[in-house]
């Protein structure tokens, strides 16, 4: 055992990684559909381990919890500039009023409970499950007018009072989201599907020939025409004939594969290669003729690819103001923003780098996404420059000082480096070919840099868990409840009354201003729809933000 200690002791990369590991595993264990999660799994794994006693690095810290918030920043920083726009105004004031409910909610409690700075701030972290106020509390402390010992106590108070408090934040908004629409007598089913029916749906206008909305698995087929009356007749006339909307790709004619154009002439005995929803194929043999299999006809290059929305002349503009004449022969298949899923409805306004995922024959995308935006292929490189630049210019921010009343303040590294993310993804929206991090390396940046830095955060901090939990682990608890309710319920009685915003769209927006994936699970799961991302992303954007700066802040005021 003592030879294990010593080992455990001159390689501190074993204890993380083993924190990290088992963190994992317990984060994907489920009971009743509800799961810990991947960071507070971790951070709890590592709090046992650091009893061990283990030295960690602080650089390692420094360079983990760097890569994640300038990632957080390059994500979120187009839906902020978004926020800015007359859209996004009800969803600004409704984030900014929540992030200043919660900032003041947890101040109070600080001082009424005499709690330390970094215990405080380690509370608003775990009740809002925003981990990297935990990273801006603690390089706030490292710059206060203390003892080195104290600097460390307050430090490791800020993880531990994160691990106490941030189940309930998670359990917390999934009972409140739960009982609030039983207590105010809210249907939140019927809400979602008369914004729905309001914004106007897509699914009566697949006659259309031009329609391009689907949100369907889409099919391909060929058929031989034995249809007398379709001899001598055109591709638009075809179409025509169909309840719902088809695209005829490739037409063989005495041999010879020509592509379809509307007007196309079409003869009895040629082949056609069709492209639609799956449903549709049971009219086509009735309509055309029997179904066959042909090489020829059959070669076609079909795609499906993810665009980034970036035509001036579409951001702003609703779904069903686009010119009809722009996407023959294509589908869009979903519309995502801030990596959720969006309602295709007739209004649904489309924002600046919303993702529209589009299928059809290779020649036909290709056209329409050289009109829509930029192309974000599958690709495994990753502009390290830009990443490094990035994080170097944020540090040196991050350094940058104010003093007020002879009190160093400061946005510190964690804010820093958050700003030059921001400036960074907003240039990469200029000039998409700059600044490249694809899905997967955004996943490695956020996911891994987190929970590297959560497991070094946790493990520093295990030899004083066990001391703050007997002393004060009751009163963070119950502050931890109130601050998880109190921004919230505040926040629902502000946009009911003054936003007057529907609660759909509104318990989004929460969810999003408390940066709570499983709050908007929730929502969307009681209203059956997609609609609540519509009220998600931009307060997410700017929740991220400002509870980020926030960690800093609380350790200034108190």
């Amino acid at each position: 055992m003592h030879s294990i200690l010593n080992i455990l002791h001159q390689h501190p990369e074993i204890v993380v990684f083993l924190a990290i590991a088992i963190g994992y595993a317990m984060g994907k264990i489920k009971f009743k559909g509800f799961s810990l999660g991947s960071t507070a799994s971790v951070l709890i794994t590592a709090l046992v381990l650091g009893q061990i006693g283990v030295q960690i690095p602080a650089l390692l810290e420094t360079i983990a919890f760097a890569l994640f918030i300038f990632t957080i920043g390059y994500k979120v920083g187009p839906q902020l500039f978004q926020a800015l726009k007359k859209e996004g105004l009800h969803f600004l004031i409704l984030s900014v009023f929540f992030c200043i409910v919660s900032l003041l909610t947890v101040i109070f409690l600080g001082k009424l409970f005499a709690f330390d700075a970094g215990t405080t701030a380690g509370i608003l972290g775990g009740s809002l499950t925003q981990s990297t106020i935990i990273g801006t509390a603690q390089d706030a402390i490292s710059n206060l007018n203390l003892s080195q010992s104290q600097i460390k106590l307050q430090q490791d108070n800020v993880a531990i009072a994160y691990a106490i408090t941030y189940i309930f934040g998670i359990i917390g908004l999934i009972i409140l989201y739960r009982l609030v629409p039983l207590i105010l007598k809210i249907n939140l089913k019927k809400q979602a599907q008369e914004i729905q029916e309001e914004m106007g749906s897509f699914d009566n206008e697949e006659t259309d020939e031009n329609s391009f909305f689907s949100n369907q698995k889409l099919d391909f087929r060929t058929y031989r025409i034995e249809n007398s009356k379709l001899d001598n007749k055109t591709v638009s006339d075809l179409k025509k004939m169909f309840p719902h909307r088809v695209v005829v790709e490739k037409i063989k004619h005495d041999n010879k594969i020509v592509d379809a154009q509307p007007e196309t002439i079409i003869y009895k005995q040629d082949v056609i290669s069709l492209i639609a929803k799956p449903k549709v194929f049971a009219y086509a043999e009735k309509i055309i003729g029997p179904e066959v299999f042909d090489k020829n006809a059959t070669n076609i290059q079909s795609e499906i690819v993810n665009v980034c929305v970036l035509n001036k002349q579409l951001v702003g503009r609703a779904l069903g103001k686009i010119d009809k004449s722009l996407y023959q022969g294509c589908f869009l298949l979903k519309i995502t923003r801030q990596g959720k899923e969006i309602p295709i409805t007739r209004k649904t306004i489309i924002h600046k780098c919303d993702i529209f995922q589009i299928a059809g024959a290779k020649v036909d995308v290709e056209a329409i996404v050289e009109y829509i935006g930029f192309p974000e292929r599958p690709t495994e490189v990753t502009d390290l420059i830009t990443v490094s630049l990035g994080i170097v210019f944020g540090t040196l921010i991050g350094l940058l000082a104010i003093n007020i009343y002879s009190i160093p303040i400061s946005l510190g590294i964690g804010g820093g480096v958050l700003l030059s993310g921001l400036a960074f993804g907003w240039l990469r929206n200029l000039h998409p070919t700059f600044g490249q991090i694809p899905q997967g390396a955004q996943w490695i940046f956020t996911d891994l840099g987190l929970n590297l830095f959560i497991a070094c955060v946790g493990i520093t901090a295990g030899p004083q868990a066990l001391h703050a939990l007997q002393t004060n682990g009751g009163p963070i608890l119950l502050a931890g409840i109130i601050v998880t309710l109190v921004p919230h319920i505040t926040g629902i009685i502000f946009g009911l009354l003054v936003l007057k915003l529907n609660p759909v769209l509104l318990f989004g927006g929460l969810a999003g201003a408390g940066t709570s994936t499983p709050g908007l699970d929730t929502i969307q799961e009681e209203s059956d729809s997609s609609i609540p991302a519509l009220g998600y992303t931009i307060p997410y954007a700017i929740g991220n933000i400002l509870l980020t700066i926030w960690g800093s802040l609380i350790i200034y005021l108190m």
